[in-house]
């Protein structure tokens, strides 16, 4: 398989040697950035990429406004982000999270860690582009837009590769996500982990299961990523994400997706 393409702003010189060194005895083929300005004077240049790693804390445009250019940018729609920061507070994961960033690592971190975090990533999407659906191809017509503009509930509308419950729609040919017919933007975690509750309806996951499941490595114990996640989740899908419907609390356990009418097609 071809060397993948990891490009990496830090403006920690050492930090960013340490990173390059272990990536590229990972495999990958990293290329370093000391700011966001030299990244985007080249970035038209650069080889599509399967993962950017970006330290939030930069001179000039910090990570956040990076990470929103990037996904403002149709060929970086579903590329991976990774944010590195010292920066460890909820609020900052969330604005992270927000604007599209994939994963959130507190400096400092264990470079086994941050590999594994990069491996679980490119993998996701690796599967992504091996399915022939590119950011460019996302458009609603045929099948789809018969199952989006119904106006409604979606449930007992369904098409190879959808999975329909209650009113909302997830299409993973297309890698996008449906509320009473109108498109919701979702960071590619977000997408992952809806999914992997929706192909489960009324199956309760703990929140270390939907960790290991989603994430794909273990997490090195900090569980409350998955509470900023479906926190988020809850805010784009529930009606009233105060007392949410769709995504349910299961106390003791963690998190499931209500098994109201739902219905799924392979």
């Amino acid at each position: 398989m071809d060397a993948q393409h990891v490009i990496l702003v830090e403006d920690d010189a050492i930090i960013a040697e340490l990173l390059m060194f272990n990536l590229k005895g990972e495999g990958y083929l990293p290329q370093a950035f000391r700011d966001g300005a030299s990244l985007f004077q080249v970035i038209d240049q650069l080889s599509d990429p399967a993962l950017f790693i970006l330290d939030l804390m930069l001179p000039g445009l910090d990570g956040y406004e990076i990470c929103r250019r990037l996904r403002a940018n149709a060929r970086f729609e579903l590329t991976p982000i990774l944010m590195l920061t010292a920066r460890g507070t909820e609020s900052d994961k969330i604005k992270g999270l927000d604007i599209g960033a994939d994963d959130y690592l507190t400096k400092p971190f264990s470079m086994r860690e941050l590999l594994a975090r990069v491996n679980a990533q490119t993998r996701r999407y690796r599967k992504i582009r091996q399915s022939g659906v590119l950011p460019s191809e996302l458009t609603v017509n045929g099948p789809v837009a018969s199952a989006i503009n119904t106006g409604g509930k979606t449930a007992g509308i369904v098409h190879p590769g959808q999975i329909n419950s209650e009113n909302i729609l997830l299409d993973d040919v297309r890698h996008r996500v449906f509320r009473d017919g109108r498109e919701i933007e979702m960071t590619n975690r977000e997408y992952e982990l809806l999914k992997h509750l929706m192909t489960h309806p009324g199956v309760a996951f703990s929140r270390d299961e939907l960790l290991d499941r989603v994430w794909g490595y273990e997490y090195g114990g900090e569980t409350r990523t998955v509470d900023v996640h479906i926190r988020q989740l809850r805010r784009k899908l529930e009606k009233n994400d105060a007392d949410p419907i769709l995504i349910e609390t299961v106390r003791g356990r963690g998190y499931r997706w209500t098994d109201l009418t739902h219905s799924q097609t392979e």
